[in-house]
């Protein structure tokens, strides 16, 4: 399979690439761009690849400006957290989208969805990407089965105040200020989640918004939350996720 990636950042594009042929060694990195302008020119003078991993702020601009200029065909896989930019995602052929920082698990978790339903998203239909839309919609869990010792319990998302990965274990914190491990990783979960109520803060861990009590700045343009009940350490959003963050608030 032929994988185009579009990223501005070169040590991050590096280390996708990395992680796609771990996944596969046989799919073929067509080539690394970093710029609207030369995405466009490169569509005009190439074959379309099998796939495309597309950031959406690259050096000089919008990736949708891209698309607005030539007709590509292929499926897309956004990098980038669920924004702003979600419709204009869908209305291209989005297959679906991994956070920043990502990992091997989230990379195996759409090269998985594409193995099973990429065809579904190469058309330039409006009204089937409504259909793919929706129907991805109605895969967000409304709860979940957890087991204890030989018993096993069932929890409903909004019981859930927030996950955290903690050395390979991926526990979800409720309210009551009980805890219970699962066996979905903390990405597969984030998945599950409705994205209007749960945000991925950082790496370990996905807060329910009604959980959050206060937002206080910190260091390096970050963010502290806290939260009730309170985590088991400073609750920080990554850098890079801040202005994502902002937007979840706000809508």
């Amino acid at each position: 399979m032929r994988i185009l990636i579009i990223e501005d950042e070169l040590p991050t594009a590096n280390y996708l690439a990395k992680l796609i042929q771990k996944y596969n060694p046989a799919f073929e990195i067509v080539d690394i761009l970093s710029s609207v302008e030369d995405s466009i020119e490169w569509f005009a003078e190439n074959n379309p690849p099998d796939l495309i991993f597309q950031d959406i702020a690259l050096s000089d601009g919008n990736c949708f400006d891209i698309y607005k200029s030539v007709k590509v065909k292929s499926p897309l896989i956004f990098t980038t957290a669920f924004s702003e930019y979600a419709l204009d995602s869908f209305q291209l052929n989005s297959i679906d989208y991994i956070v920043k920082p990502y990992d091997f698990d989230d990379i195996k978790r759409v090269l998985d969805k594409f193995a099973l339903y990429g065809d579904l998203f190469i058309t330039s239909s409006e009204s089937s990407m409504k259909e793919v839309k929706d129907s991805s919609e109605k895969r967000i869990k409304k709860r979940f089965l957890v087991s204890i010792g030989e018993q096993f319990k069932t929890i409903q998302a909004h019981e859930i105040a927030f996950i955290r990965f903690d050395e390979g274990l991926t526990f979800l914190h409720l309210y009551d200020e009980k805890k219970y491990p699962t066996d979905k990783s903390i990405s597969l979960l984030e998945s599950q989640l409705d994205p209007s109520q749960f945000f991925r803060v950082n790496r370990k861990y996905i807060i329910n918004v009604e959980a959050i009590s206060k937002i206080n700045t910190w260091f390096n343009s970050r963010l502290q939350i806290e939260t009730v009940p309170a985590p088991l350490e400073d609750l920080i959003v990554s850098r890079d996720r801040v202005k994502d963050f902002k937007d979840w608030l706000d809508q």
